[in-house]
Formats: C-alpha cells, sequence, structure tokens
C-alpha cells in the first residue's frame, strides 16, 4: 500500500493523461484497496502501525489542490523526478507530483490527487457516526481544496458525492463554508451543483435541497428543467415539502421568465406529470401536482407553456385530469401528445370537458401543417358517442366539436343538417 502510494507521487504526469500507464494502474491499486478498507472495515486491522504512514501520504498527495491552478499545464521537465544534484533535498517520493508548479486546472477524476481526495473523505466518513465526528485534519484540507479548486468538475464531483453526509455530520464545517459548499453558479461547478445533478449518486434527500438558495436553485431549473435537479425537486414538492420552492404562481413565473421560458415552464409541468404517473411510495403529499398544474394555468404563462400538460393523462383521475386539461389545451393548443389527450377524453362523451378538449387539440395544426390523423380519428368517435346519446343527456358542445371537424377536413360531417345520418353512415363497414 505505501509502495503504491509512494510510487503514485514519484511518477511524473503522463503524456496523454487518457492512456492508462503505470501511475494510472498504481492509483487504481490504492484507491481500490482503501475504498474497501475504509467502507467495510475489514484489513483495517492489517494496516496497524501504518495507518498514520498512509493517511500522511494520501494527505501529501492531496495537498497540491489546496493552491490555485496552474497557468499552464506543467511540462514533461517540470515534473519529472529531479536529481539530488540539481533538485530539492530530499528523493522524489517525499514531493507530491507538480508540487514545484502547481496542478493545472481541468483534472480528471483519475488523478492521483483527486484519487487521494476521494480516499481521505471515504476516511473521515468511515470515522463518523454522528455529527461532529469527522477528523479535524481531513475537513481543514477540504477546506483549502475548497477555497482553491472548489469550481474544478473532478474536485466537485469528489466532494458533492459526500455533500449528505458533510450536510448531516460536519454541521460546522458547513455552515462556516456555506457558499462554497452549496453554492449554485450557472456554468461554474461546485459541489452542490455535482450533487444535484448527479444521477448515480446518493439519494434524493429532500433536506439537503431545502438548504439551497432557493433562487439559486431555480436558476439550476431553468437550465435543466427535466433533468435530475428537476427529478429532486419534484420528488420533494411530493413528499411534504411544499415549501422547497416558496409560491407557486411566483415559481411558475420565474421559471418562465426570460427567453425560452415558455419551452422551460413546459418541460418542467411535464417531467412533473411524467414523476407524478410513476406514483413514488413514499410520497405524501396527495394533491401538490394539481396545486402547481392550478398555480401554473392561473399564472398567465406565456403561449405553450402548458404544451407538455398532456403527460398527466396517465397521472391523475378523470374527474381530476379533465378540467385541468381542458384548460391546458385552451392556453396551449399545440399539446406534446394531442392524440393522446384526445383518444383519453373520447372515453367520456357526457362531459363537457372532454367535448372542448377535443376541440382545442383538434383545431392544433400538425408541425407538417395538416390535422394531426389520430386526434382527428379519436375525435370523431367521440363526437359520434356523444350524439348517439340521448338528446336530454347529450352536452351542446358536441355543436362546437362538429363544426371543428368540418374544419379540420371531415367534411362529410355537414352533409346532413342535425349530423345524425352521417355519423351513422361513417360507422358502417367499408366506408
Amino acid at each position: 500500500m505505501l509502495a503504491a502510494l509512494a510510487l503514485s507521487r514519484a511518477l511524473p504526469a503522463p503524456s496523454d493523461p487518457h492512456v492508462p500507464d503505470a501511475g494510472e494502474y498504481a492509483g487504481r491499486a490504492w484507491s481500490g484497496l482503501l475504498t474497501f478498507v475504509w467502507r467495510t472495515g475489514d484489513g483495517l486491522g492489517d494496516l496497524g502501525g501504518d495507518l498514520p504512514a498512509v493517511l500522511d501520504q494520501l494527505h501529501a498527495l492531496t495537498e497540491p489542490l489546496t493552491h490555485p491552478a496552474a497557468a499552464r499545464p506543467p511540462t514533461a521537465a517540470a515534473v519529472a523526478p529531479a536529481t539530488p544534484a540539481s533538485g530539492p533535498a530530499g528523493p522524489p517520493s517525499d514531493r507530491a507530483a507538480g508540487e514545484e508548479q502547481g496542478l493545472p486546472a481541468g483534472l480528471l477524476d483519475a488523478h492521483p490527487a483527486v484519487r487521494a481526495l476521494d480516499c481521505l473523505l471515504d476516511y473521515a466518513a468511515s470515522r463518523a457516526s454522528r455529527d461532529g465526528q469527522m477528523p479535524g485534519d481531513v475537513l481543514n484540507l477540504v477546506a483549502g481544496v475548497l477555497a482553491a479548486r472548489g469550481g474544478d468538475e473532478a474536485v466537485a464531483a469528489v466532494i458533492g458525492a459526500r455533500l449528505p453526509l458533510l450536510h448531516r455530520r460536519a454541521t460546522a464545517f458547513t455552515a462556516a463554508h456555506h457558499a462554497e459548499v452549496y453554492g449554485l453558479v450557472p456554468g461554474r461547478p461546485s459541489p452542490a451543483a455535482a450533487w444535484l445533478h448527479d444521477r448515480r449518486g446518493p439519494g434524493l434527500d429532500p433536506l439537503l435541497l431545502a438548504a439551497l438558495d432557493g433562487g439559486q436553485l431555480l436558476a439550476a431549473l431553468r437550465e435543466e428543467p427535466s433533468g435530475r435537479a428537476a427529478f429532486r425537486v419534484i420528488h420533494a414538492l411530493l413528499t411534504g415539502h411544499d415549501e422547497l420552492l416558496g409560491d407557486p404562481v411566483a415559481t411558475w413565473r420565474e421559471l418562465a421568465a426570460g427567453p425560452g421560458g415558455a419551452e422551460t415552464a413546459s418541460a418542467f409541468l411535464g417531467h412533473l406529470a411524467l414523476f407524478t404517473a410513476m406514483r413514488p411510495v413514499d410520497r405524501t403529499a396527495v394533491d401538490s401536482e394539481q396545486v402547481w398544474w392550478t398555480a401554473a394555468l392561473d399564472d398567465g404563462l406565456p403561449p405553450g407553456a402548458l404544451a407538455d400538460a398532456d403527460y398527466f393523462a396517465a397521472a391523475l383521475p378523470d374527474e381530476v385530469w379533465l378540467p385541468l386539461a381542458r384548460r391546458s389545451a385552451a392556453h396551449s393548443p399545440a399539446q406534446k401528445d394531442a392524440g393522446r389527450v384526445a383518444e383519453h377524453a373520447a372515453a367520456h362523451p357526457r362531459e363537457p370537458d372532454a367535448l372542448l378538449l377535443a376541440v382545442y387539440v383538434l383545431t392544433r395544426p400538425a408541425p407538417e401543417g395538416a390535422y394531426d390523423g389520430d386526434v382527428r380519428r379519436h375525435a370523431r368517435a367521440l363526437l359520434q358517442r356523444a350524439e348517439a346519446l340521448p338528446e336530454p343527456d347529450r352536452p351542446a358542445e358536441a355543436a362546437q366539436l362538429r363544426q371543428a371537424l368540418i374544419e379540420a377536413g371531415e367534411v362529410d360531417l355537414a352533409a346532413d343538417d342535425d349530423g345524425l345520418a352521417a355519423v351513422n353512415h361513417v360507422s358502417q363497414p367499408g366506408c
């Protein structure tokens, strides 16, 4: 173990960081072994008296990350092991790679310094069964790394993977370094941004999400309204954290602000619908999606901002879905999957909302300029079922749907004044 660590410090940086070399394989060996030891406890006794030396080596490997990135990548000559006659005193293994000039920006996650930081955080996690127990020397080192290199993607990812643990087991540290740990600045890597967008990382953690700045979180949602960040936020909303984003109407207004705002708001609404349809087993709020969908309707969003509302068709009971879907289609007729909306509406010939919903999506031309064939087919089936009802039970909106179908190209419906003969004719085989 010590030999592998010493080798990682002594070897020069590879000429091509994407091609594994001896240093890369040495790094894989010691980082894999130490990660196993810290996380399982197996083999910890075997380290015995060597543990302090191992930790010293890890600190020495990580220490260059506490200095700002070098202005340019060091040359091979700058990082090659110096000879005793011309270099600093001490053997090469006593100096971290890149110590003389500093490490460049844009390090890979396989760089020995990044690997060492990862291992030290795993070690600190293994020592902390409750708040305040993380080793102070490791936290001090992390503070230095955050100050100098917190914006490096690889560094931010390593710390971000431990953010839930730091949030609970190192509260004094995270409070003292709140901006560096929890900050979300568009275009700048940070531990919070790495955690927020990591699809493979630890759980959804709505309590950690609530520690982030609300305005910065909204800005992150504007950048990625249907990705991992949105997934975490929506999960929090559906599990009782209604206050996370503040007032729903104001939130929709913020999401829809600026260029592309309609598309952003629509994408977030669609993601809300998709997550609702998944029926998460840990949800506690029974109507959060209805509250947020209604707020979007009440906010006066720009045209098209409700185009993804069609995904709610599979997520809500029909008696809840129909009136909200009708209002959404009235606002944004160009529903992303208008055929599915029309098919769902066709099952409710007695409901005025269903007939009007079909009217709205029917009068929406498809991208190619033609009317959607599926929408026309389902709308026609809905009309047929509505007009087959006894007149006292037939919604008056059936006449609007008939007219909309005629304007969409179903001209045979105009052949008979009351439409009944035409509907009966269409239903015959072969016609």
